[in-house]
């Protein structure tokens, strides 16, 4: 039980990361588009 729960955590914490990566991003590449 443990284990999942960590596992579980692990899991979200890179989920997270991903997702503020892709937001990331998906606004560095609007501001380049809109710049050039």
């Amino acid at each position: 039980m443990n284990f999942l729960k960590k596992k579980n955590k692990a899991s979200f914490v890179f989920f997270i990361i991903t997702f503020y990566a892709l937001i990331g991003f998906g606004l560095g590449y609007v501001i380049w588009e809109y710049w050039l």
